[in-house]
C-alpha cells in the first residue's frame, strides 16, 4: 500500500547535534546499537504543531533556501566560487525532521511489515512510533525498513523520518568527497531531503520474497528471471524448493495473464533462485512502441504463509555487435545510433528529484528535440523518471556519480574537477570507508535499477584516468556485472582518444571477456569529449574528410561522449511563473527573479524594447543561438557514419552551472525545439555548408549527403533549391536517392556542390528536400554581405592606425575608399582607429584571438592594461573621430579606463568572461547604422559566429552613451555592452568589444563604423 506523498511535515532542529556521529554503510547496520537521536526538546515537538505541512518529493532547500542564512559558495561546492561571488548558497546543513501520521491494517497484525523508502539524502534515520526501524546513507537510492516491531496495527502511527544534510556539491563535479566524523565518502548533490512515493507491504514472518528481478537477454521473447527469498534464519540448514515459487507475466495494457514458458533453471547464490521465461506472443519493447509487462511472483511457504512480488519490464536486446570489424549498437536485432544529452540529476523545486509530471516531462521534451537517449551524468537514476522512460520509450544510460572512488582516493594536489586522474589506494580508515562507501552505492545502483528495459549500460565514471593493473579497477566492475551481466559495463566515459589515452576497460553483455585499452586499441571502445566548446563555426565543417566529429573507426564502438556546445541562460521568466505555479517554493526562485530584474533594467535602459518587448523574447532569442548550433553539430555526428553514440554536452542547466544545458531544470525548452529535431529526423538530406557567410558576387558551396537511420531504403528524388532575398525560387539540382548499404546511416551524394554567384545582400534560404519525405527537408540560410561598399561613396576616407593586430590592418586595407596609414602626430585624418596595445603588452595580447588565449594560460601571463597614445588622444579631442576595436580584457579595460577618465563615460569595469565553454556567454543587438546589413534584433548566432572566448562586456553609462549591443554570461546579474558610441567633447567614438565577426560580416562591420563616423 502507499503512503501518500502529501500531508507530512518539515521542521528544522537547529539545535540537533550531528558533526561528530559515527556513520555506517549498508552492511554494518545494527539498528540495536545505534542511539535513538530524539528530535531537540522530545518527540512531544513532532505532534506540537512546528514546522510546515509539505509534499513529497520535497527537500529543506525547495522550502527554506537562504532562511538560515547565505553566504557566499566555497570550492567544495563550486568549482568557480573563488572567482564567482555572485551566486549565493542558501542551503541548509544540519538535521530536519520530516513525518506524518500513517494507518498500518489490522490485516498486517503477525506479519512482516516492511517500509520501502525511495530515496533520501544524506543520512536517513527511521523512526516508528519513537522507535528507530531503518538507516541509510545511500544517497538516492531506496533501502527497506522493518516496521514489525515497533507497528500499532489497526491503529494512528508516527512515521518520522530524521534526515541529516552534511553539505555537498552545486555543480558538475564528482570528484570530490565530504567528511564527516571520522570517515569521508564521495561529496553529492548537497540537498537534504525525501523521494516520494513510500510504500508499505506485508510478508510472512518467515521466509519473504525480498527481492524479484529480470534481466533482459539475446533471445528477446525471453528473459532470466530471480527470485530472492529473504528469512530471517540462515538458509545453511535447508534450501527451499523451487516448486514453492510461482511465476506469471501480465500484460501492462491489458491486465491480462501472457502465455509463457517459465522454466526454472537453479539456485544461482544463496536464497536466490534463476528461471528463464520465454513467450513467442510477447510483443518487443522498442522506442514507438514501448510494450510493458509485469512478472509476478508468489511465494507459498509449508505451513501456509504467502508471500508476494512483483516487478515491470520490457521484452528487447540492446547490446554492442560487430566488434573488432564493423561495431554497432543494436536494438531488437536493428543498428541504432544513439543521441543523448548529459543530466546532472538537478531538478526544479528541490533540487533532487522529480514530481512525476515532471519525470514524464522529461521524456516527453526529449523526444519532442529527437533524442532517443538521455544520460544520468555524475548522478544516480531516478525511479520515478526510468519509469517514464519506460512507458514512453526513451533509453538511459547511467553513471553513479564519483564511481573513480570505488577504486581508490585521488592522489595529493590533485583538483576534484581534473579529468584522467588515476585513482590511489586507499591510505588510511576515512579513505578506505570512501572505497567502501562507493563500492556498495553502484552496487545498490545496478540493484535498484536492472529490470528497466530504458536502461542500457552502467559507467563507472566520466572522464576517469585507471590502471588496469590495479586490481580495484577491474573489481569494481566485476561487482557490478555480478549483479547485471545483461548490459554493457564500462570503465570510462572521456578522453580514451588523443592526446590523453585514458584507459578503458568494459565488459560486453554476457561476454566474460573484459575489453582492455592496454590490450587492444582503445579497447575496443573509442571515446571522446571533443567539441568546440562554442557556439557553431564554419571551421567545424570545411569537408568531407575534415569537420568536427568526425572519426571514421569502423572496428570499435565510436562514441563522442560530450559534445561541447554553446551555452545560453534558461528562459527565466518562464521559469519563474511555472514555479509559482506549482505552489512558490523552489531553491532558485530568488536567482531567476534577480536575472530578469537585471535584464529588464538593461533593456528599458538602452532602448531594446523594441527589438526585445520582454526579457523572455530575449532569453529565447538568445536559446536560438544555442539550438542553431546544435542542428550543426548533429548533423557533423551523423554524417560520421562510423558515429554510435553522440551526447549533446548538457540537457538541464541550473541556478549557477551548466548553461550549456539545452532545457532548464524544470525541462523547458530554451527555443524552438523543431531546429534540433529537424537534424535527427530518421530521413534526412542534408546540404551541408561550407560556410554560412558569403560575400556579395561569390558563390556558396555544399556537399550534399542522405542521412537515414531506418535501415529501410528511402527512395526517391532529392532536389536542392534556392530562394533568393527577393523571394525568386530556383531549382539547382536533383539526384537519386541512394540505397545504403546494411547498417549505412550516411551516403554521401555530391561533393562540393558550388552554387550560380550570389550577387543580392541579405539572406538566401536553400532548401533540400527528399521527394518521399517532404517533412525531412532540410532549410539552410546563407547570409550574403555586400563588402564592396565604401564607407563615404565618392569619398577617400584617410584613417590613421596605431598599436592594432595585423589582422585589424588587413581588414581595414581590404576596404574599398579608404587608404591606410600608421598614425601620425598633427597629420589630418578622417578617422582614427586604435586597439590599445602598448610596449608593455604580453606576447599573447599582441599575438591576439584564440591563439593569443592559448598563450597566455600557457604562459601564467595576466593581461596588461592597454591605452590610447597621448598624441592619439590630443587629436580626438581635438576633433577626429575614433574606432576603438579591443578585444581582450586587458586592451578593453585599459582604454576605457583612460577614456572614462577624459569624460566620455562612466565606467565599472567589465562583466567577465565565459569561466568555461560550458557555462557560457552572449551578444544579443538591436538595429543601428554600425550593423547595417548585417542581422539585427536577435542574438549574434551562427552567422555572426563571435568567439565566447574572447568576449566580454563593458559596464558603461553616460549621457553620451548609446549601447546597441549587449553583452552578459552565465547567471550574471550585469549587463554590459558589446558595441556602443560615445562622444569626447563633441567627437564620435564606437567602441567595439566584440571579438571579429564572421569574415565578410567583419569587413562590413568596419565598413558601416567607418561610414558612421565620417558621414
Amino acid at each position: 500500500m502507499a503512503i501518500p506523498d502529501q500531508g507530512w511535515r518539515l521542521w528544522i532542529d537547529e539545535k540537533a547535534r550531528w558533526q561528530d556521529d559515527t556513520i555506517h554503510l549498508p552492511e554494518d547496520v545494527d539498528l540495536k546499537s545505534l542511539p535513538n537521536n530524539a528530535p531537540s526538546g522530545g518527540w512531544e515537538v513532532l505532534t506540537s504543531g512546528v514546522g510546515i505541512s509539505v509534499t513529497l518529493p520535497s527537500t529543506v532547500e525547495q522550502h527554506h533556501w537562504g532562511h538560515f542564512g547565505s553566504r557566499s559558495y566555497t570550492s567544495d561546492e563550486y568549482a568557480w566560487a573563488a572567482k564567482d561571488p555572485v551566486p549565493q548558497n542558501g542551503a541548509y546543513r544540519g538535521v530536519s525532521w520530516w513525518w506524518r501520521e500513517i494507518d498500518i491494517p489490522a490485516s498486517f497484525e503477525g506479519r512482516r511489515i516492511i517500509l520501502n523508502i525511495r530515496g533520501a539524502r544524506m543520512r536517513a534515520e527511521v523512526y516508528l512510533n519513537q522507535k528507530l526501524v531503518g538507516y541509510s546513507i545511500m544517497e538516492e537510492l531506496p533501502f527497506d525498513c522493518d516496521l514489525t516491531q515497533a507497528a500499532n496495527t489497526g491503529g494512528k502511527n508516527l512515521l518520522a523520518v530524521r534526515i541529516t544534510n552534511p553539505g555537498g556539491r552545486y555543480d558538475w563535479v564528482d570528484g570530490a568527497t565530504i567528511e564527516w566524523g571520522k570517515v569521508k565518502f564521495q561529496r553529492s548533490h548537497g540537498f537534504g531531503g525525501i523521494d516520494r512515493g513510500l510504500t508499505l507491504s506485508a510478508h510472512p514472518i518467515g521466509m519473504r520474497i525480498g527481492d524479484l528481478w529480470v534481466l533482459n537477454a539475446p533471445k528477446r521473447q525471453s528473459v532470466h528471471a530471480f527470485v530472492k527469498l529473504t528469512d530471517n534464519a540462515s538458509f545453511a540448514h535447508s534450501i527451499p524448493g523451487a516448486e514453492h515459487l510461482v511465476l506469471e507475466v501480465i500484460d501492462e495494457g491489458t491486465g491480462r495473464t501472457l502465455p509463457a514458458r517459465i522454466t526454472f533453471v537453479g539456485h544461482v547464490s544463496e536464497g536466490v533462485y534463476k528461471f528463464v521465461v520465454t513467450a513467442k506472443n510477447a510483443k518487443l519493447w522498442t522506442l514507438t512502441r514501448p510494450s510493458l509487462y509485469r512478472l509476478r511472483a508468489r511465494w507459498k511457504s509449508g505451513d501456509g504463509a504467502i508471500s508476494t512480488k512483483a516487478v515491470r519490464f520490457g521484452f528487447r536486446w540492446f547490446g554492442p555487435d560487430g566488434l573488432g570489424k564493423d561495431a554497432v549498437f543494436r536494438l531488437n536485432g536493428q543498428r541504432i545510433k544513439l543521441y543523448s544529452a548529459i543530466s546532472w540529476g538537478f531538478w526544479g523545486l528541490n533540487g533532487l528529484w522529480p514530481t512525476p509530471d515532471l519525470a514524464e516531462k522529461e521524456v516527453v521534451q526529449a523526444k519532442t528535440l529527437g533524442l532517443n537517449c538521455l544520460n544520468f551524468h555524475r548522478n544516480v537514476g531516478k525511479i520515478d523518471v526510468f519509469e517514464a522512460h519506460d512507458r514512453l520509450g526513451l533509453l538511459r544510460y547511467m553513471e553513479p556519480g564519483g564511481g573513480k572512488f570505488a577504486i581508490g582516493k585521488l592522489p595529493k594536489g590533485v583538483k576534484a574537477d581534473a579529468n584522467s586522474v588515476v585513482m590511489e589506494p586507499p591510505h588510511d580508515e576515512a579513505e578506505l570507508f570512501s572505497q567502501r562507501f562507493m563500492i556498495a552505492k553502484c552496487v545498490a545502483m545496478v540493484r535498484t535499477f536492472r529490470s528497466h528495459p530504458s536502461l542500457i549500460q552502467y559507467t563507472l565514471q566520466n572522464e576517469i584516468g585507471a590502471d588496469l593493473n590495479d586490481p580495484a579497477t577491474i573489481a569494481i566492475l566485476d561487482a557490478m556485472r555480478a549483479e547485471d551481466e545483461s548490459r554493457s559495463i564500462v570503465l570510462n566515459d572521456g578522453f580514451v582518444s588523443p592526446p590523453r589515452l585514458a584507459a578503458q576497460a568494459w565488459y560486453a553483455p554476457y561476454d566474460p571477456k573484459i575489453h582492455r585499452s592496454d590490450e587492444e586499441s582503445w579497447g575496443d571502445w573509442w571515446n571522446d569529449h571533443q567539441g568546440a566548446g562554442d557556439q557553431w563555426n564554419d571551421s567545424f565543417y570545411k569537408d568531407p574528410r575534415h569537420f568536427n566529429y568526425r572519426q571514421p573507426l569502423r572496428s570499435d564502438i565510436v562514441e563522442f561522449g560530450e559534445m561541447e556546445g554553446c551555452a545560453v541562460p534558461d528562459n527565466h521568466t518562464l521559469m519563474v511563473a511555472e514555479i509559482m505555479q506549482r505552489g512558490g517554493s523552489s531553491y532558485d526562485l530568488d536567482d531567476h527573479r534577480q536575472i530578469i530584474a537585471a535584464y529588464n533594467d538593461f533593456l528599458s535602459r538602452w532602448d531594446f524594447r523594441k527589438a526585445f518587448p520582454t526579457a523572455e523574447s530575449l532569453f529565447l532569442a538568445i536559446g536560438k543561438r544555442s539550438y542553431d548550433s546544435w542542428q550543426q553539430y548533429m548533423e557533423n555526428a551523423r554524417i560520421n557514419d562510423a558515429t554510435d553514440f553522440a551526447v549533446i554536452s548538457g540537457w538541464e542547466s541550473t541556478a549557477i552551472e551548466n548553461h550549456s544545458g539545452i532545457v532548464d531544470n524544470l525541462r523547458n525548452f530554451k527555443s524552438d525545439p523543431a531546429t534540433i529535431r529537424s537534424s535527427l529526423l530518421p530521413v534526412r538530406p542534408v546540404a551541408k555548408q561550407r560556410s554560412l557567410v558569403v560575400a556579395a558576387g561569390e558563390k556558396a558551396i555544399f556537399d550534399l549527403y542522405m542521412l537515414n537511420d531506418t535501415g529501410v531504403p528511402a527512395t526517391g528524388t532529392l532536389t536542392l533549391a534556392m530562394t533568393d532575398p527577393k523571394g525568386h525560387n530556383k531549382t539547382l539540382a536533383e539526384f537519386a536517392a541512394p540505397t545504403p548499404g546494411r547498417d549505412q546511416f550516411s551516403a554521401l551524394i555530391k561533393e562540393a556542390f558550388v552554387t550560380p554567384s550570389l550577387e543580392i545582400e541579405g539572406m538566401y534560404r536553400f532548401a533540400f528536400t527528399h521527394s518521399g519525405a517532404p517533412q525531412a527537408t532540410q532549410f539552410r540560410d546563407i547570409l550574403v554581405v555586400d563588402t564592396r561598399l565604401q564607407p563615404v561613396p565618392g569619398h577617400l576616407l584617410r584613417i590613421g592606425v596605431a598599436d592594432v593586430w595585423d589582422t585589424l590592418r588587413g581588414q581595414l586595407s581590404e576596404i574599398p575608399g579608404i587608404l591606410v596609414e600608421n598614425f601620425s602626430a598633427g597629420t589630418d585624418y578622417s578617422a582614427i582607429v586604435a586597439s590599445g596595445l602598448t610596449e608593455q603588452s604580453t606576447p599573447a595580447q599582441k599575438l591576439g584571438g584564440d591563439e593569443g588565449l592559448q598563450l597566455q594560460r600557457a604562459m601564467k601571463s595576466e593581461p596588461v592594461s592597454g591605452g590610447l597614445p597621448g598624441d592619439m588622444l590630443a587629436a580626438v579631442k581635438a576633433g577626429t573621430p575614433l574606432l576603438v576595436v579591443a578585444q581582450e580584457d586587458g586592451l578593453a579595460d585599459g582604454v576605457a579606463t583612460q577614456l572614462a577618465a577624459e569624460g566620455a563615460f562612466s565606467y565599472a569595469g567589465q562583466v567577465g568572461d565565459f569561466r568555461a565553454p560550458w557555462m557560457g556567454n552572449w551578444y544579443f543587438l538591436r538595429a543601428h547604422p554600425v550593423y547595417e546589413g548585417l542581422p539585427v534584433d536577435q542574438a549574434m548566432g551562427v552567422h555572426y559566429q563571435v568567439h565566447g572566448r574572447q568576449a566580454n562586456g563593458l559596464l558603461v553609462d553616460g549621457p553620451n552613451v548609446d549601447v546597441f549591443v549587449g553583452y552578459s554570461r552565465d547567471h550574471d546579474r550585469r549587463v554590459g555592452a558589446g558595441t556602443f558610441t560615445t562622444k569626447l567633447g563633441a567627437t564620435k567614438i564606437l567602441f567595439q568589444r566584440v571579438p571579429d565577426l564572421n569574415g565578410p560580416m567583419q569587413q562590413r562591420f568596419l565598413r558601416n563604423a567607418l561610414s558612421w563616423l565620417c558621414g
